[in-house]
């Protein structure tokens, strides 16, 4: 009876020792707790230091680590880790044992202990397909952050695009409304002293009426666009209350883009294209995985009994006999999906070729849009010097100079239309090749920047 406690605890106390128990720890998600939470961020939160004016640059750095959207993409990429874990752990050995009386033992003990050990065998690598797709998914999740970590970038500048664009419309259409409503006083004296008929009157008042109510809205606009700033950041609107937003970024032209290193950048370094490969790895390793399966694994079961004073050891083996199947439809479902990773993937690349080449031509035709429109306002500002001189020297009248300097004006507000129109373009080519395009960071590499940034803990 010593002897066989003495196996039992050799056999027991190096598992318990290695045993350390994880407990449970509940977190009930609070709502309440969490609205309280969000409403209370600021953009110091993000710890930049002090900031003077917030433009595209910082506020992107505060989006990538306060906005929410970011959090469930790295939460996302923890649970796909942790199945990396789980993919490599080795299968437990089991245990057993088991007593027997024997009702007639004249002269001897009348127990027979058993005690026996099942150790599963992995044959033909599986655990190691098993850890491959594994890793493949693990490394696809962590360039969804990256993804996501753009798509929060590009939402954000479109709306700092949008309220500028909002307020440079509104400077635009206060300069019209001056020249416009100067326009109605000129009328009204001219149709007082019946030089003008009253239709022009009318119709100057009317295009008065559309610009003072187009520029109402734009201000309603313009509240509403910081909103929708501090959304595309994740953080409350009140975190933007009395700081200076910058819009520098805006102010200039799009420089001109080569577009052989556009279209590289474009087929080598966007998200999705390498998060397709990773997922097409993972296809191909879980193939693999079913084609192991087609070899069983081996239960090899040592086992020892002590039966009435006499020692008797034995070891059985076990394993499952393909009798009725070789896995051939796991097989072919794996091969199938590998199929399905490959042709997604091709499809994903001719739609990348294609948003690229779209947005490349969209881009190229504002930068037409610009030139024209500003050989637009050069003419139309040679003419208004023209008159003014006419003016000068008496030969035109005060209407006339309005109505000219109004007319420059609607000309710039073409080519603003136009600048604004290459700042979208712009940001639709950044989105086709996922890679800031405006000289604030080189081609190479951005993309794995951004991962970088966003998987930061």
């Amino acid at each position: 009876m010593e002897k066989y406690r003495a196996i039992i605890s050799s056999m027991l106390l190096p598992w318990l020792a290695g045993c350390a128990m994880q407990a449970y720890a509940p977190q009930p998600l609070e709502p309440e707790k969490t609205t309280q939470t969000f409403q209370a961020r600021t953009l110091a939160d993000a710890g930049l230091g002090d900031v003077s004016a917030w433009g595209l640059p910082e506020l992107t750095q505060v989006a990538l680590r306060l906005h929410p959207e970011l959090d469930a993409a790295r939460a996302q990429w923890k649970a796909a880790r942790a199945a990396e874990l789980t993919a490599g752990q080795r299968p437990n050995p089991a245990f057993s044992a088991s007593g027997e009386h024997h009702s007639r033992a004249p002269g001897i003990s009348p127990w027979t202990w058993t005690l026996s050990i099942d150790l599963p065998v992995e044959t033909h690598g599986k655990r190691e397909a098993r850890i491959d797709q594994a890793r493949a998914l693990s490394e696809a999740a962590r360039l969804e952050i990256g993804q996501t970590a753009w798509n929060v970038r590009s939402r954000l500048r479109a709306q700092m695009l949008a309220a500028y664009a909002i307020q440079q419309e509104i400077a635009q259409l206060r300069k019209e409304a001056v020249l416009r409503a100067r326009l109605v006083e000129l009328l009204e004296a001219r149709l007082t002293a019946g030089l003008v008929a009253g239709t022009d009157l009318t119709d100057a008042r009317l295009q008065l009426q559309k610009t003072r109510t187009a520029l109402d809205t734009a201000t309603t606009r313009l509240a509403e666009s910081r909103a929708a700033i501090a959304a595309a950041v994740g953080v409350p609107l009140s975190a933007l209350t009395g700081i200076t937003l910058s819009f520098a970024a805006f102010e200039h032209d799009p420089m001109p883009l080569p577009f052989e290193q556009v279209q590289r950048a474009a087929l080598l370094n966007r998200l999705d294209i390498r998060k397709g490969l990773a997922t097409y790895e993972a296809a191909e390793a879980k193939l693999k995985l079913e084609i192991a399966k087609q070899y069983p694994d081996i239960n090899l079961a040592p086992g020892y009994s002590w039966d009435q004073g006499d020692n008797r050891w034995s070891l059985g083996l076990s394993l499952v006999f393909a009798l009725f199947n070789r896995n051939e439809g796991p097989i072919a479902e794996a091969r199938a999906a590998r199929d399905l990773e490959a042709a997604r993937f091709q499809v994903l690349q001719a739609q990348v070729i294609g948003e690229q080449e779209q947005a490349w031509a969209r881009y190229q035709a504002a930068h037409e849009e610009i030139r024209k429109s500003q050989a637009l306002v050069e003419t139309q500002r040679a003419r208004l010097e023209q008159i003014r001189r006419q003016f000068d020297a008496g030969y035109a009248d005060r209407v006339e100079l309005t109505g000219a300097e109004l007319e420059l004006v609607i000309a710039e507000a073409g080519v603003l239309a136009a600048r604004l129109a290459a700042q979208r373009a712009l940001g639709q080519l950044e989105d086709a090749v996922q890679q800031p395009l405006d000289g604030s960071a080189p081609l190479p590499e951005i993309a794995q920047t951004i991962v970088q940034e966003s998987t930061h803990e």
